[in-house]
């Protein structure tokens, strides 16, 4: 490989991950929020609720989290049966190379800490309230 090339691949392998990601929200009521967000390298923009959380934010979190939003959580797993809310969310499109459609909601115990895992990304929903 040459100087340039091996250059070029440490480059953009620095560069963090381009994130292009649509999210719809949906709460007590059966209005559906809809967000975009789109991160290239340092630039962020975001429309919708995204916005008031902050494009730089957002980004920087959609990135750390980008595999945990890439995977299905395991349906082994053991959940409190404690109910969070009606809020739904779904997130769909591509961090970097990864594919991304996760399905979010506050139903159980696991699925709550989900969604706080995935905040700023959906709207944080204040401990007790179950509108």
């Amino acid at each position: 490989m040459s100087a340039l090339a091996t250059l070029l691949s440490l480059v953009a392998a620095a560069a963090p991950a381009p994130v292009t990601l649509t999210v719809r929200y949906s709460s007590s009521s059966n209005v559906e929020h809809v967000a975009h967000l789109r991160c290239r390298g340092d630039s962020a923009q975001a429309d919708g609720f995204l916005r008031t959380a902050g494009p730089a934010t957002a980004c920087r979190r959609a990135r750390r989290i980008a595999a945990f939003l890439a995977t299905r959580p395991s349906s082994k797993r053991i959940c409190t049966q404690i109910y969070g809310g009606r809020q739904r969310a779904r997130i769909t499109g591509t961090i970097g190379t990864r594919r991304i459609d996760r399905r979010l909601k506050r139903t159980n115990g696991c699925e709550i800490g989900d969604w706080q895992h995935a905040v700023p990304l959906v709207p944080r929903v204040p401990a007790g309230v179950t509108p």
